[in-house]
């Protein structure tokens, strides 16, 4: 059914006049609508171009795509990705041809910013509600219905949504700063590739700004943001239009494309030349996170997080250079991820115990401490190693409230044994870092030491020569207030470090523990343990107690006992036991009067 005659009104022509000339003032240059006609009449094709042919809307004029089937019309929107609206035929080549190509555009295309029109010269064929609703049909009308003036304003409204929808989505998926994709943008750009099966020589990388903070910090953020558009104009500029450029951190830009193009060595070569920012000259270095496409076929998402874990390896790595995922970097992760969920499990379902190892004199085999180690069992009986979860509970920062724990845990123990008649005995805790270095460890010490009424002078804790080392005026001012509760200090993993000596002299430590590596050397005829020597001297003119770890032999014991050491610990006397098999141990040992 044709309708060229409806479009013949004076009145209206005169009206379409007045809104033409409103808008003629700010039409921009080659700035078009892009309108496509689906239907397989060609009178309707002719009259409605004829009818908003010259008009503009919104300052823009319009652009006529026609299509004579769904078919055509599939094709045309397959290629042409920048139509603002359908004009479509409810009933074409069959009488479900233009609802079925509704489908087609939102379903398969996705596009979701294109507004749908859909114009029928039967009323018979209309579409229910529900399918208007799901399918996002944004007006329905009569042929017989479209004068000029309505057609006119009904385009009008469907381009202003979309212009609107389109202004949504710049804000969504492109960075104000740099103008480039965003995060969002960037993820839905590599499932497109993904969906369309097109891995091929594709490669994501994540490229990372190397102490970009402090470009902000020495220079503001307006500085740091000229850096920014720099680097993101020499990365567009030098890559070309083979490969996405998108900004998806605050100082992080995601690359996809060939490996020709998002080539590690060519990336960083981009930044071995300083930028020009406001007329300063400003070097910095990037770091490189890689994976190619074939290696992360589930999502966009899975691909940035592969990255990612590249990135970060790299970092630790030395910055400024970069690494490629590898399958097994992913299953180190998982890995990590379902160890941590099962120590959190264990803290919850008390799988987490404390065990201790007895420290003895070595000249007189008498037992003089204790230290208390945290042990991870599994519900199969099975233990987890304490170097594999210790660094997790690190990391995660769930070492604080466990060190708490096993604090408490150790000075109720000794508490125990101190009862049974070994009031001499001390006990030693390791403490991590995090928790050393947290503001309310001192008052949680204190409340531990209250709380269970154990002597502050039998309690020590054993800090690693590395944290003891670090910050010397926050070590020597935290080492002097525990020192002034009554607690004794002792350095862990003693040569293993960096050690000041005048550092060192100035901190207020009772004990040297000589780390079980160099324990182990006792039993080398080519080293012969040169570094127990050196600590055991060093602590001799300390005037500090210098203990062993780690003693396995007769041999090695009764090097130490020749070369000053004072005490020792290791499997040589005893293992770590739980608290009834430590009490049998002392009782075998007459230990325990």
């Amino acid at each position: 059914m044709t309708y060229v005659n409806a479009f013949e009104h004076s009145a209206e022509t005169d009206f379409l006049d007045l809104v033409d000339d409103t808008h003629a003032a700010v039409v921009e240059v080659g700035s078009v609508w892009r309108l496509l006609i689906v239907d397989d009449e060609p009178d309707v094709h002719r009259a409605t171009t004829f009818a908003l042919n010259g008009l503009s809307i919104f300052g823009r004029t319009l652009e006529f795509l026609h299509a004579y089937s769904a078919e055509q019309a599939t094709a045309i929107l397959r290629k042409e990705r920048d139509i603002a609206v359908v004009l479509l035929d409810v009933v074409m080549e069959r009488e479900d041809a233009g609802l079925a190509l509704v489908k087609v555009i939102r379903q398969d295309l996705k596009l979701t910013d294109l507004r749908i029109i859909l114009r029928t010269g039967q009323p018979g064929y209309a579409p229910e509600i529900e399918t208007i609703h799901a399918f996002d049909i944004n007006d329905y009308k009569t042929k017989s219905e479209l004068t000029r003036a309505k057609l006119y304003a009904t385009i009008t409204a469907a381009l202003r949504t979309y212009d609107q929808i389109r202004a949504l989505d710049d804000l969504a998926f492109y960075d104000n700063l740099s103008r480039l994709p965003n995060r969002n943008r960037f993820i839905n750009l590599i499932d497109e590739r993904l969906s369309l099966g097109q891995y091929g020589d594709v490669v994501i990388a994540i490229l990372d700004i190397d102490d970009f903070s402090e470009v902000n910090d020495a220079l503001g953020h307006q500085q740091g943001d000229r850096l920014l558009r720099a680097v993101a104009e020499r990365l567009t500029s030098s890559l070309g239009e083979t490969t996405v450029v998108a900004r998806i951190g605050s100082d992080a830009f995601g690359l996809m494309g060939p490996s020709s193009s998002v080539d590690p060595l060519s990336l960083l070569e981009l930044f071995r030349l300083p930028f020009l920012v406001q007329d300063d000259s400003m070097m910095v270095t990037a770091t490189l996170g890689l994976v190619s496409l074939t290696d992360t076929k589930e999502a966009g998402r899975d691909a940035i997080k592969d990255a990612n874990i590249a990135l970060k390896r790299a970092k630790k790595n030395r910055r400024g250079s970069f690494v490629t995922y590898t399958l097994d970097m992913g299953t180190e992760i998982r890995e990590r991820v379902r160890l941590l969920q099962g120590l959190r499990s264990a803290v919850d379902t008390n799988r987490l115990f404390v065990v201790y190892q007895p420290q003895v004199q070595l000249h007189t085999g008498k037992v003089v401490g204790m230290e208390a180690l945290l042990r991870w069992r599994n519900d199969d009986g099975s233990y987890v190693p304490p170097d594999r979860f210790i660094p997790l509970a690190e990391a995660s920062g769930l070492i604080i409230a466990l060190g708490d724990w096993v604090l408490r845990m150790a000075c109720h123990e000794l508490v125990r044994l101190q009862a049974m008649g070994m009031a001499s005995l001390r006990v030693s805790v390791n403490v991590s870092q995090l928790q050393f270095r947290h503001p309310d460890f001192v008052e949680k010490l204190t409340l531990a030491i209250a709380d269970t009424g154990i002597e502050a002078a039998n309690l020590e804790l054993e800090i690693t020569e590395s944290v003891a080392m670090e910050d010397p005026d926050f070590m020597l001012e935290r080492f002097s207030v525990i020192k002034a509760i009554g607690v004794t200090i002792a350095i862990d993993d003693f040569g293993t470090g960096y050690s000041s000596l005048s550092h060192l002299r100035q901190l207020p430590i009772d004990r040297l523990k000589i780390d079980r590596a160099f324990v182990n050397e006792l039993s080398s005829d080519i080293l012969s343990g040169p570094i127990a020597a050196m600590v055991i001297e060093l602590g001799r003119n300390l005037n500090m107690t210098v203990i062993a770890e780690g003693i396995e032999t007769e041999n090695q014991a009764e090097i130490l006992r020749k070369m000053g050491c004072h005490e020792g610990q290791g499997y040589f006397y005893a293992t770590p036991m739980a608290p009834p098999e430590l009490k049998e141990w002392l009782l075998a040992r007459h230990a325990i009067p």
